[in-house]
């Protein structure tokens, strides 16, 4: 990170202690680096930052501009549109994301709803539509294009009260997502496949090549994929991209 960012590995160490990653110890700050760089993200800038979790352990929260810019970095984007249900009296119902991305028949539409997302904060109740226009973008954002380990700011107080439901089980480094948001493995490798700009008659032909995915010709979409398997391509994502490119390439070539 520090040598993205140009500046001295230690001072950028002590600053992010000291201000963004407040109160994070060592191993923590490696695991928040590890994200951001992950995600292309400048925690200095509020693009992320961290945020304790009670029990222990610390959550990687990204801020709207953070998701936004995580949105507009992927190739396979291809626009992203909001529309809004409202009731008598004017007051936000619902907000429903259309992200438009290439090389996908139809796009992705994803609903997040005022009563199961509104919070008792002065930016909910004065802006209650940009609220939910942002909690829209970034569940969108996720789904569209598989970012995981990674949540927003409202997200982080429903996090903590999860990770101190179960005192007795040793709290996590960083917590998993809410359920309602948890990505499947198979999604996980849907988002890494289409946003490299590769469809899954690609994986398909990869997973024939290379014997990495189990009856690879009988499959027709992606939850059909072993969930080991799609865990570990998932892990694997550099290779992964590698090898779709070159089967690309051969095809292109034909």
């Amino acid at each position: 990170m520090a040598s993205r960012l140009s500046c001295d590995p230690n001072k950028l160490l002590a600053t992010l202690k000291a201000t963004v990653f407040r109160g994070a110890n060592d191993e923590e700050v490696m695991a928040l680096c590890l994200v951001a760089n992950e995600y292309n993200l400048n925690p200095l800038l509020k693009e992320m930052y961290a945020f304790p979790a009670k029990g222990g352990g610390i959550v990687p929260i990204v801020s709207v501009d953070g998701w936004n810019k995580m949105l507009l970095r992927q190739e396979a984007f291809d626009g992203i549109k909001f529309t809004f249900e409202h009731d008598n009296d004017g007051n936000p119902l619902n907000c429903t994301a259309t992200v438009f991305i290439k090389n996908r028949t139809h796009p992705l539409e994803i609903t997040e709803y005022f009563a199961e997302c509104q919070r008792n904060t002065d930016n909910w109740k004065n802006m209650p539509h940009r609220m939910l226009r942002n909690r829209t973008l970034c569940q969108a954002s996720r789904l569209a294009f598989g970012f995981s380990g990674v949540y927003n700011d409202d997200e982080a107080s429903t996090i903590t009260v999860e990770s101190s439901v179960t005192p007795s089980e040793p709290p996590p480094k960083l917590v998993a997502a809410p359920a309602e948001s948890k990505l499947t493995p198979q999604q996980e490798l849907e988002g890494i496949v289409l946003a490299g700009g590769f469809t899954f008659n690609h994986l398909v032909t990869f997973g024939k090549e290379t014997g990495n995915i189990t009856d690879a010709d009988s499959l027709t979409q992606f939850s059909e994929v072993n969930t080991d398997e799609a865990k570990r391509l998932v892990r694997a994502k550099a290779g992964l991209l590698t090898a779709l490119s070159k089967i690309k390439d051969g095809e292109d070539k034909l």
